[in-house]
């Protein structure tokens, strides 16, 4: 990175606010004197506590290998910000960034805009910039108060919905899911992917209350089956009387759920449904930290899970998997609730380890101490932890997952010799 670049991309960061500012008066101003860049393509628009960002990237994926330029948005970012803003498989560069947000500076200044928003101003221009067919793109923290809430989708998807964040978007499941249903638009399409009986009573309610069609993707789709081949699973489901059986990239009950909304939101959007193409996209996919493989032999996996339902899924993933001997590698972010966290871990069969990443928001060792770790399972950092776990197995063929948030990618990559793009 040249000493310019640098210079920008230290200021953007500088950008980062100790408290998050959910407010959108200010987005909307910014976005209003960039010309509204998002009212340039169909946007497809995506919300949820977990799942939300495996669905973006299938349906992206799905979407280009119709034949279509596609952007895609997410967050966070596991190495560099430019992650987050994709067209195809090609990442923004550091030079449109830059050059956008010297563009910008007067504009960021003045009206306080922060970090996340910036990057999805960046994102939203980018796409305009390529002439995409379709964006899509992730909210960063709930919905209603999000700055990508400023677009107009062609349609919406929420995906599992459960408690996370619970400071700023409610302390019960009925009103984080009320946050999320802030992305329901007027006359404009909204998914909602298999959750519990509240989530769809609030979701169905809002829905109702502007006049959207409002579809729970269980009711229009069946999975028929699901086998395990190697590191891929066998998928397959029926929809419109139709069969659609796919090899799919992604470990996980929850992440063939996920796949279900993508298949769903391609009728939506008007597409026939064919496998081959829909296999395609598929196997062109990039998404990494989702039981994400770093090493075969012996077999290291990465995950991002980071709160009590993304664990619950993954951990129910090893069982599936018959992986219940994993050793597990955790680390965490000091601003999430772990807790529930411990006690799903302490109930795991396998060996548990934990560690923190590099950074001021990791929980440390006095922390989980604190919390009633024994010091003889905790390790000073990621390095030391994967020499504990290599000592721990019993065999070749036990597998090592590191797991716990995003933060992890940026120590773990460099590992085991992976980038931050396939």
């Amino acid at each position: 990175m040249n000493p310019d670049s640098k210079s920008v991309f230290d200021y953007i960061f500088g950008l980062t606010t100790p408290g998050v500012k959910l407010e959108l008066s200010r987005v909307k101003e910014f976005m209003d004197r960039l010309g509204n860049p998002s009212a340039s393509y169909p946007v497809i628009h995506i919300a949820g506590t977990n799942g939300k960002g495996s669905t973006a990237a299938m349906l992206a994926a799905t979407l280009r290998a119709y034949d279509n330029s596609i952007g895609l948005f997410t967050s966070p970012h596991l190495v560099t910000p430019n992650e987050r803003i994709r067209v195809g498989n090609n990442l923004v560069s550091d030079n449109f960034i830059v050059e956008k947000v010297e563009a910008w500076r007067t504009h960021i200044d003045e009206l306080g805009i922060t970090f996340f928003e910036v990057l999805t101003a960046l994102g939203m221009e980018y796409f305009r910039q390529l002439s995409v067919d379709y964006a899509v793109i992730e909210t960063g923290l709930g919905g209603r108060l999000d700055a990508t809430n400023v677009v107009d989708p062609v349609v919406s998807i929420i995906t599992s919905v459960s408690m996370d964040h619970e400071n700023i978007l409610g302390d019960n499941l009925a009103k984080i899911a009320e946050e999320k249903a802030g992305i329901i638009k007027a006359q404009r399409p909204i998914l909602l992917g298999m959750n519990p009986p509240v989530v769809n009573h609030v979701i169905k309610q809002k829905s109702q209350s502007v006049n959207a069609p409002y579809t729970y993707v269980p009711d229009k789709i069946t999975i028929e089956s699901v086998q395990h081949v190697d590191l891929s699973q066998r998928v397959r489901c029926k929809i419109a009387g139709e069969i659609i059986e796919v090899d799919l990239p992604l470990l996980g009950r929850h992440q063939v759920e996920n796949f279900t909304n993508v298949l769903v939101a391609l009728m939506e959007l008007g597409f026939t449904l064919d496998e081959s193409i829909i296999q395609k996209g598929l196997d062109d996919m990039i998404w990494q930290g989702r039981m994400q493989v770093l090493q075969k032999e012996p077999l290291v996996l990465y995950d991002v899970a980071h709160n009590p339902e993304g664990l619950s899924r993954f951990l129910g993933s090893l069982v599936e998997l018959g992986k219940t001997d994993t050793i597990i590698v955790a680390a965490f972010n000091a601003r999430k609730n772990i807790q529930p966290m411990l006690e799903q871990l302490n109930q795991w069969p396998g060996e548990v380890i934990y560690t923190a990443f590099s950074g001021h928001s990791a929980v440390e060792k006095d922390a989980l101490l604190h919390m009633g770790i024994d010091s003889g399972r905790i390790a000073p950092n990621l390095l030391e932890a994967y020499g504990q776990a290599c000592n721990l197995q019993g065999n070749a063929t036990q597998p090592i997952c590191f797991i716990g948030s995003h933060y992890l990618a940026e120590s773990l990559f460099p590992m085991f010799d992976q980038s931050a793009q396939k």
